[in-house]
């Protein structure tokens, strides 16, 4: 707000830490004193103007300042708008900006953590809007005072009259700037970049090499990974110009602490170790005659003993319960070579202690007493037999940021307990045989604990020093994705694997896993003889696929293949012994064993544009500091939203729920910039996800979010307090991951997700809270009436009539008016509505808002000849029979098929064969088919509709012409262009007054400004209607109103988009759904009301009220 005064002056400056000086203060005073004499010498509006441009000149460059933050440059701006629309906003609208007085709030409350002012790159006001065109622009002063609305609430169009965006969904990708764009489709575009397996072929595999080295360096550099040959790391320069990147080679390798395989993404990381990784199942049986006892000691002292005719002893994976479904998708491979897998609560896992790591060490299980599998001494080799040590490992995967609701938390404890706990132990077996004296043998089974960081999240917006971030020297491996740090290129990510330092290879021996046995057989157990009574059996390490560039040495015919640079051992049968990188000495091994195929070489040779950009940010602690402070402040929002009940609109999970503001948590780390939350009703119910992030896309501007569970099954489960039963009952509802259904038997299926990236605005943060507030804080509704264009008097007791009876014949496509048509008594169903859909390739019904061609189809039935003529425009007509009694002549499959309409079950017939099926393909161009109707003979099968047609809810959909005109009064007064009439809404009946034009589907009724939403909306309170018709009386229920999505935006007409729904929410939003016309269902006995009977348009309706919600 402008100063009015010196006592307002200096409020400000001691008050709102405004960057002002003392003599600015007291010319702002001067000023301000004499323009009160002026103006009431004077006293016309004349001199007031006059003097506020003389009083513009001088002061409002400094007083401009009191809205930008300190330290931020004081910068020229430049309008992304012509002249002519840059707005100028004087000090009496200036005062009613309150969004630009909460943006400025904001900063000062947050200083130095928004923005990037100190940054190579510049304050994020001066160049968010230039580099995401696309997306809603800044509010921000000019040098000159003057408000530069670059987006009006904010701006909601750009200069092609496209609707700008609000992104919050960095969580799943990070967005590429344009300058990032620029730099690496400007230049290396045009550079020759070759295969790199052909390098020393060319200079153009040679330039592919050399920057696949600058990223390598650029990567390892990031992450604070240096040669460990240095005492201090040095780093080569990674110039990256306004052109591209230059090939130059770097001064430093950086190799010794962790090898870095570059793979598709961080799912594929987590695949190759979990497929790698050296899992164990071992084995002690007894032979035939003989048994068992296992004496754990400590020592000289037994700590227990065990009978028993065979032991087990297994390698473990263990999660936590918040980890990503690509972690928990190891398991499986984990399993199939022997392991087990446990799942524990993080809390849990957090207060672990060597000792609950050596309770999950002991893998010794007793079995049934029998023994899976025998053999006979006669075929062992005596010679071979297990010396001293047996490597048993285990896997701990954790991921260091939670991708639901950004839960940050501090492993350190937890790993140093798991790697404390990697010890050996010695395990006494005793060997009772009843022709021998009793024998026993030591075995060493050494437990080693291996960590793996899922850094997929924690990576995008957090700063992470890989040798540092846990005890022990960092994780032993660490999977990531690059394209949520910077968006580009997608496809592309890394492994890190650690290895040992130079200087500890050059004095000890790393141990191999089994050592003095051969492994010369690749069958699926290795069994061994030891003494004359036990044996060991144990898993072999099975093949692993490899491709292109990962092997020495391959032989086509035979099976004999030797993996690049493999450390190899060669035995009399030519079989190799090759030690596995993620197994016993994996330093000697070239990491060419674990990429197969060419390398994505050009996405590889770009990341180092994009660590520039995070360089010209300042790092990712700035970026760190800028996401967290926006996320913050949307908790701080959201916790502010109440219903007049004052309930909370907005129920958050996760750390942020608990969060204080101004401190830290209780481990000395925030949480994420991310939020996870849902929607409640006033009374505590959750709204649907889909609901929500429906009328988010609705919104000005439309918002991008995440919703369901995002891949996070664990956490969402446990954050929605879903037990595992309710999890299968909501699959067998129809739920699966990735539908659109939020609410599933009254509980939620799924979360919001809001996160931010380097890129957020405040005004981002202000979109949602704001979209949030408008769309679901209860209050009492009220209709625009001021603005509607309806001013007569209708009675209430004005007699109805059908003014519009329509048939649907195929599902979503055109409708065909009728003027009289036959309807069932007992069900409601006029004859061959919906009863035909277009099937997909999946299955699917095909719908309208995702095909609007479809909108071109017109079908038109003879009911006489029992036809139905099929037209589009450019297209033969397809005329198809309406007879089930020739099905086979008519090229009907005679055995339905499932089919899946808005994820309810159901079942067709495909008709009219190939014929009507490329008909249809190149009407829409693609691939369907045409399916009718027709009953399911088991009724039980889970998420079957059990209806006789392909409608969603109820036979019949009855709308008002009434409502229409409402709506288009909306429509007109917002300015959202074309009006609409009934069909964009596809009832069947359309009923009106007995004056209305029969004749005119545009005619728009009068509705008074006083009326309720009851009258307005007159079928939102019909509990039944009563047509009569030709001497008889067809009885309706009313069932519920219907709750409309995309579909009504397109035109029936040409098969554009319109903003037909987005008006509706204006004032049709009940409980987070937008509803518009009511389902009727006829009322009667089949086995008495037999037959149909006839509507026709005129017809006397008479509706009987009541209300149905």
């Amino acid at each position: 707000m402008w100063p009015q005064n010196v006592n307002d002056v200096r409020d400000k400056l001691e008050h709102g830490n405004a960057p002002l000086s003392i003599d600015i203060v007291v010319i702002t005073s001067v000023f301000i004193a004499a323009s009160t004499v002026f103006i009431q010498w004077r006293g016309q509006p004349v001199a007031m103007e006059s003097f506020r441009r003389f009083l513009h000149s001088w002061i409002s460059g400094p007083l401009s300042l009191l809205c930008i933050p300190p330290g931020a440059p004081v910068k020229e701006t430049h309008s992304y708008y012509t002249s002519s629309q840059r707005t100028t906003i004087p000090a009496s609208i200036f005062r009613q900006e309150d969004k630009l007085k909460s943006k400025v709030e904001f900063i000062r409350r947050v200083g130095s953590q928004y923005g990037y002012a100190t940054s190579k790159k510049g304050f994020i006001d001066d160049w968010r809007h230039s580099e995401f065109p696309t997306l809603i622009a800044p509010l921000k002063l000019t040098r000159d005072g003057d408000l530069s609305v670059q987006n009006q609430s904010p701006a909601i169009l750009r200069e092609d009259d496209t609707e700008l965006e609000v992104y919050l969904d960095y969580a799943g990708s990070a967005l590429p700037t344009k300058s990032q764009l620029s730099r690496i489709y400007g230049c290396n575009s045009f550079q020759i970049l070759a295969n790199p397996h052909s390098l020393g072929g060319g200079v153009a595999s040679d330039r592919s090499w050399k920057l696949m080295q600058v990223a390598r360096t650029a990567v390892m550099k990031h992450f604070g990974i240096y040669d460990d040959t240095s005492t201090s790391p040095t780093f080569a320069p990674v110039e990256v110009s306004s052109s591209g990147v230059e090939a130059t080679m770097p001064n430093e390798i950086f190799c010794s602490s962790y090898r870095l395989v570059f793979t598709s993404g961080a799912t594929d990381s987590l695949r190759l170790v979990a497929e790698r990784f050296p899992w164990s199942n071992l084995k002690f049986s007894s032979s035939c005659d003989s048994y068992l006892s296992l004496m754990t000691k400590q020592g000289d002292h037994i700590l227990s003993k065990v009978e028993a005719d065979e032991f087990r002893f297994q390698s473990l994976l263990v999660y936590p319960q918040n980890v990503h479904t690509s972690v928990i998708g190891m398991r499986n491979v984990a399993m199939a070579r022997g392991a087990r897998f446990q799942c524990i609560s993080p809390s849990e896992l957090l207060k672990a202690t060597p000792e609950w790591f050596r309770m999950m060490n002991d893998g010794a299980t007793k079995s049934d007493g029998k023994i899976i599998s025998r053999v006979d001494k006669s075929k062992l080799n005596p010679q071979k037999h297990l010396t001293k040590k047996i490597w048993l490992h285990h896997l701990l995967v954790l991921p260091l940021e939670c991708n639901f609701g950004g839960d940050r938390f501090n492993w350190n404890d937890t790993i140093a307990a798991a790697r404390s706990s990697s010890s050996t132990c010695m395990y006494t077996i005793n060997i009772q045989n009843a022709s021998q004296s009793e024998q026993n043998v030591t075995v060493q089974i050494v437990h080693k604990w291996n960590i793996l960081f899922d850094l997929a999240k924690a990576a995008a917006t957090s700063p992470v020093h890989l040798p540092t971030i846990a005890p022990g020297g960092g994780p032993d491996y660490a999977v990531l994705s690059f394209y949520k740090l910077f968006g580009l290129p997608t496809g592309l990510g890394c492994l890190f694997i650690k290895t040992q330092p130079q200087q500890q290879r050059e004095k000890q021996q790393k141990p191999t896993c089994f050592e003095n046995m051969e492994m010369d057989s690749y069958e699926p157990m290795t069994k061994i003889l030891v003494g004359e009574g036990l044996i060991i059996e144990m898993n072999n390490r099975s093949k692993n696929y490899f491709g292109g560039g990962s092997v020495d040495l391959v032989l086509p015919r035979r099976d004999f293949t030797i993996h690049r640079n493999a450390k190899r051992v060669t035995t009399r049968g030519m079989h190799t012994k090759v030690h596995d990188l993620l197994e016993g000495n994996r330093d000697n091994v070239e990491l060419g064993t674990l990429s197969h195929g060419t390398e994505h070489f050009r996405g590889i040779a770009d990341l180092a544009v994009g660590f520039q950009e995070i360089s010209d940010l300042g790092g990712m602690q700035a970026i760190s500091s800028h996401s967290t402070c926006l996320a913050a402040e949307l908790v701080r929002r959201f916790r502010s939203l109440v219903h007049d009940n004052n309930s909370p609109v907005v129920q958050i999970y996760g750390q942020w729920s608990s969060f204080q503001f101004g401190s830290e948590g209780s481990d000395g780390r925030s949480p994420g910039p991310t939020v996870a939350f849902n929607v409640a009703d006033r009374d505590g119910s959750i709204i649907g996800y889909d609901e929500v992030s429906r009328l988010a896309t609705l919104n000005r501007p439309p918002i991008q979010l995440r919703t369901g569970c995002f891949c996070n099954p664990g956490a969402c489960q446990d954050t929605l307090s879903l037990g595992d039963d309710d999890i299968i009952e909501q699959y067998a509802l129809g739920h699966v991951c990735g539908d659109r259904r939020g609410i599933v038997n009254g509980k939620p299926t799924g979360a919001i997700r809001a996160s931010f990236g380097k890129d957020s605005l405040w005004e981002d943060v202000d979109a949602l809270a704001s979209f949030i507030e408008k769309v679901f804080v209860s209050r009492k509704l009220s209709l625009p009436t001021q603005e509607l264009n309806c001013n007569t008097n209708q009675s209430d007791n004005e007699p109805l009539c059908v003014a519009g009876l329509f048939v649907f014949p195929i599902k979503s496509c055109a409708a065909m008016r009728v003027r009289r048509w036959p309807v069932n008594r007992c069900t409601g169903k006029l004859a061959f509505d919906r009863e035909f859909a277009l099937i997909d390739s999946s299955g699917a019904a095909m719908r309208l808002h995702s095909y609007p061609k479809m909108s071109q189809i017109e079908s038109t039935i003879d009911l006489e000849r029992s036809i139905m003529t099929v037209t589009a425009p450019g297209h033969v007509n397809l005329v198809l029979s309406l007879d089930k009694s020739a099905d086979s002549a008519l090229g009907v499959s005679a055995t339905p098929r499932d089919v899946e309409v808005c994820g309810a079950l159901c079942t067709g017939k495909v008709w009219g064969g190939p014929k009507a099926s490329s008909w249809f393909s190149s009407v829409l161009g693609i691939r369907c088919w045409l399916a009718r109707h027709c009953e399911r003979v088991d009724q039980t099968v889970i998420g079957h509709n059990g209806k006789d047609s392909y409608s969603n809810e109820a036979a019949l959909l009855v709308v008002s012409q009434r409502s229409i005109s409402l709506l288009n009064s909306v429509i007109v007064s917002q300015g959202w262009g074309q009006q609409v009439d009934s069909r964009h809404f596809r009832p069947n009946i359309v009923i009106s007054t007995l004056s209305s034009d029969e004749n005119n589907d545009n005619q728009n009724e009068s509705v008074e400004n006083n009326d309720d939403p009851g009258r307005i909306h007159p079928e939102d309170s019909w509990t039944k209607i009563l047509i009569s018709c030709e001497g008889t009386e067809l009885e309706l229920s009313a069932i519920g109103k219907c709750a409309r999505c995309q579909m009504v935006d397109i035109d029936p007409t040409s098969g554009m988009k319109g903003n037909t729904l987005r008006a509706l929410a204006q004032y049709r939003r009940e409980r987070g759904k937008i509803h518009f016309g009511t389902f009727f269902s006829g009322i009667g006995d089949e086995s008495i009301d037999k037959g149909d009977v006839w509507l026709a348009e005129g017809c006397t309706v008479n509706p009987i009220l009541g209300i149905k919600n």
